[in-house]
């Protein structure tokens, strides 16, 4: 049930969508780059956890002074990233084809010719709500998995902001059985699997650290047979934006479950870091991604699917 604490939030929530609906793709643009240097400024708490994570992934590559412009040029892409997704629905799928130069393709009409269904592997990098989008306007049969919004109301407009584009979606709290289902039917599934996973995590290397990452991905490839096709949207400006694909992972089908789940997350993170790496104003450095200790750098996680 909504509180009036999220009638309030939801209010809010429907004055930025219009606001950011009235404007051109360009001049939205400036628009979120200018919150976005709005919340660099404010929000030091998270520039804090941005240049500190640069720091220990690049530090060896970049001086502060550039790290501290890379951190700004996070928040900006962030920003850019909100106006365009909330003109989601002005925008639609024959606009977001316009926008976007797609490869991978190939790799997903495979899959689907042979009924596999397949899985993307995507990071938070770029417009990742785009790319998400992506597949589902350029007509393959798409379901979104995502994670249900604490304001009921706000979650309505997110969910109808994602269905507009042709996808369905699949909720985190019944997403293995949603997922499994969805890949039976030979159908995508997008998933954001670059985040710290407190559970059902496998711990690999990320940037020369352990980190906690969902094991769910591959656990999915593996038990429905059907390829990871890792991918990220590089933006390269306000109406162009580049899917960079690498090509697809297919279960090794070793005899051995937990070692054809670490080849392929570890394989598919690798290509996250070296995209992150050639762009790092592009990924969200804003988040806790390692939040292990040195030590557990060869446990694994025993919990669920993330």
């Amino acid at each position: 049930m909504a509180t009036v604490g999220h009638r309030i939030e939801y209010a809010a929530a429907l004055l930025g969508r219009s606001i950011a609906r009235s404007f051109t793709p360009r001049g939205a643009e400036r628009v979120g780059v200018a919150l976005g240097s709005m919340a660099h400024g404010i929000m030091k708490g998270r520039r804090e956890i941005a240049f500190d994570n640069l720091k220990h992934a690049l530090g060896d590559s970049y001086t502060d002074t550039e790290l501290s412009e890379i951190v700004r040029e996070v928040f900006r892409n962030i920003g850019r990233m909100m106006l365009e997704y909330a003109r989601f629905g002005k925008t639609r799928p024959k606009d977001l084809l316009r926008m976007i130069e797609p490869h991978g393709q190939e790799a997903l009409e495979k899959a689907l010719a042979e009924g596999r269904g397949a899985v993307m592997a995507i990071p938070h990098f770029g417009n990742w709500e785009m790319l998400g989008a992506w597949p589902a306007a350029a007509g393959y049969p798409t379901d979104l998995l995502v994670a249900t919004q604490h304001n009921p109301l706000v979650d309505r407009m997110i969910t109808e902001f994602r269905t507009c584009m042709g996808a369905g979606v699949i909720r985190t709290d019944t997403g293995v059985r949603g997922v499994f289902k969805s890949l039976k039917a030979n159908r995508v599934v997008p998933i954001a699997c670059d985040q710290h996973s407190p559970s059902g995590n496998i711990i690999t290397d990320f940037f020369g650290r352990p980190a906690a990452t969902a094991r769910g991905p591959a656990l999915f490839a593996l038990r429905c047979d059907c390829p990871i096709i890792p991918m990220v949207l590089r933006r390269e400006c306000h109406d162009h934006h580049v899917i960079m694909a690498a090509e697809p992972l297919y279960p090794p089908r070793s005899g051995d479950e937990e070692a054809d789940i670490r080849y392929l997350t570890e394989t598919y993170t690798r290509f996250f870091e070296d995209c992150i790496t050639t762009y790092p104003d592009q990924w969200l450095w804003t988040h806790r991604r390692w939040k292990l200790p040195e030590e557990s750098a060869q446990q694994t996680g025993t919990g669920g699917v993330e």
